[in-house]
């Protein structure tokens, strides 16, 4: 043969074909990939409370009820946006409990829903990339590139209708021959369920659907405190200033007794303090509209709160000028129906997109002048930053930062616990200045208003104690940290001289009271608001004015 003819005859490349398995297998394989990766918080915490084989019952059950949920979807072309729609929830859901010690109910989902971008930010770093690659990415990339055998619509039914039955059936007898331990085990650790991923995530976006729901869109709005009039002096207008606190544990105040001086201004002026309250929620999203509200914390609905008038309606409806000032993401509907001034001047207390609560003070002087007339009383809302957190750090200025060094990362569960306490409380100190400045302001006006002021904190913070971090865990668990918030007022002499006040009568009201519940009631007879909507068990001022 000739070289001519000589030929070498090479096989063609084989491609690597997409493996090809059936639906259900999908299914399995994803359930138990959020059962025993996605659900470390949970395995954890079952771990201690009983012997190995109580474990394994419930890590079976878990495995069923994640089986059921990727099976209720996953199915034809829905199938794989279903199971990796749930793997990005799984994925968000545990970062953010491993993270921060936080547990998953319709409260955190709500109040993360309305949390702005700005502060949505605060919560993002680097280290998630990894974490979601491994999580999420690799595992949608791998559930994309598989094929499933194509089968006949109707085999598709009767092959998803078996399944199901079946999961079911397994789901029950499980539970029927466990039901004692069940009962025993999740009656007495009842946050359980809401580390479950991502039985919890899912069962609070439909609690969440529920709530927003719960009222028709068509039901006209609620009023109450038709009756209300001001009770109209011959003095001079009243003028009460409302610092509204964010996450301010009351722990953490020196007038509280707190070992560090985090109140020095305030702790010279003639501040009545009532010590630590109970807050209506542990997140904003609930413990303001609840504490604006005629709803106490044991019967509040969001639905019917933000359908109804709260305070600030009745309050510009008896006649008072009413405004409110915003450094934070919002009033959450509670202001929609006031007016709202951010005519504010930014300055130097703003650096990178964040600006001291120091601002909202910014031009109000001179806008409280404009405003005033012979008789109208005028209540201002500030709302200030605060201590949000987890960068507790940016909440104060240079001058503000009396205790180092400071946690500078939100990677909380990374920093010592002393370095982010430094930081909080140098948030503290920032509030102190605010309040002590408030009061000068007030003070400055006093030949023109009778003026007062009153700070009360919206919900705790949990500082790493016991593993737990920020705020936002179901009420019936959160520890005081959470629950337990300040409540201060300051009069002016001539304010207190002029509508016989006795302050001791407050303090023994409020000592009764001593919640948020009380704000509603008490801010109407503070301004001299006549209405039957007021109710005397909690209205602090009930009393507290001098006949004589």
């Amino acid at each position: 043969m000739s070289a001519d003819t000589l030929s070498v005859t090479t096989a063609p490349a084989r491609p690597y074909k997409r493996p090809v398995v059936s639906s259900l297998l999908t299914n399995i394989a994803v359930a138990a990939l959020l059962t025993l990766a996605f659900n470390q918080s949970f395995i954890h915490s079952i771990w201690p409370l009983g012997d190995s084989s109580l474990t394994l019952v419930l890590v079976s059950l878990l495995f069923l009820l994640n089986l059921f949920i990727c099976q209720l979807f996953g199915v034809g072309r829905l199938q794989k946006t279903w199971l990796i729609g749930l793997l990005l929830l799984s994925t968000g859901c545990q970062y953010f409990m491993l993270q921060y010690g936080m547990l998953m109910d319709k409260s955190m989902l709500l109040n993360a829903l309305e949390t702005d971008s700005h502060e949505a930010y605060g919560l993002f770093n680097w280290a998630m990339l990894p974490y979601f690659t491994g999580y999420f990415v690799l595992p949608s990339l791998l559930i994309i590139w598989t094929k499933h055998h194509k089968v006949g619509s109707k085999r598709t039914v009767l092959r998803y209708s078996l399944a199901m039955l079946s999961i079911v059936a397994m789901i029950a007898v499980l539970v029927i021959t466990q039901y004692q331990s069940f009962s025993s085990l999740f009656r007495e650790h009842r946050y359980l369920k809401h580390q479950a991923v991502p039985f919890n995530i899912l069962n609070a976006v439909i609690g969440t659907l529920h709530d927003k729901t719960a009222v028709p869109t068509s039901q006209s709005f609620v009023h109450h405190g038709e009756d209300a009039q001001v009770i109209l002096g011959t003095g001079k207008p009243q003028l009460v200033i409302m610092v509204l606190g964010e996450t301010v544990r009351a722990d953490h105040l020196g007038i509280n007794g707190y070992s560090r001086s985090t109140t020095p201004r305030i702790a010279k002026q003639n501040i009545v303090n009532f010590g630590a309250i109970d807050s209506c929620g542990t997140a904003t999203a609930v413990s303001v509209p609840c504490m604006f509200s005629y709803l106490n914390r044991e019967n509040y609905n969001e639905a019917l709160a933000k359908n109804s008038d709260n305070l600030l309606d009745i309050l510009k409806r008896s006649g008072v000028k009413v405004m409110w000032r915003n450094n934070n993401s919002g009033c959450k509907s509670m202001c929609d129906r006031v007016e709202q001034d951010q005519s504010f001047a930014r300055d130097a207390n703003c650096t990178a997109g964040e600006c001291s609560d120091l601002v909202l003070l910014n031009g109000l002087k001179q806008k409280l002048l404009a405003e005033k007339s012979a008789a109208t009383p005028i209540f201002i809302v500030l709302h200030q930053q605060g201590n949000h957190g987890p960068e507790y750090y940016k909440r104060s200025t240079a001058t503000q930062k009396q205790f180092a060094p400071e946690c500078e990362s939100n990677l909380l569960n990374q920093c010592q616990t002393e370095h982010i306490i430094n930081a909080y409380d140098n948030a503290i100190l920032a509030t102190d200045d605010l309040l002590n400045a408030t009061i000068e302001l007030l003070k400055e006006l006093s030949t023109e208003f009778d003026t007062s002021m009153l700070y009360v904190s919206d919900h705790g913070e949990s500082l790493g104690e016991n593993g737990v971090y920020l705020h936002g865990l179901p009420y019936w668990m959160a520890p005081e940290a959470q629950t337990k918030v300040p409540l201060l007022m300051w009069f002016s002499a001539e304010t207190i001289k002029n509508t016989a006040l006795k302050t001791d009568c407050l303090q023994q009201n409020a000592a009764q009271a001593g919640s948020h519940d009380m704000v509603f009631d008490s801010v109407l007879s503070w301004l001299r608001i006549e209405s039957g909507a007021i109710r005397p068990t909690q209205n602090i001022f009930h009393g507290c004015y001098s006949t004589a």
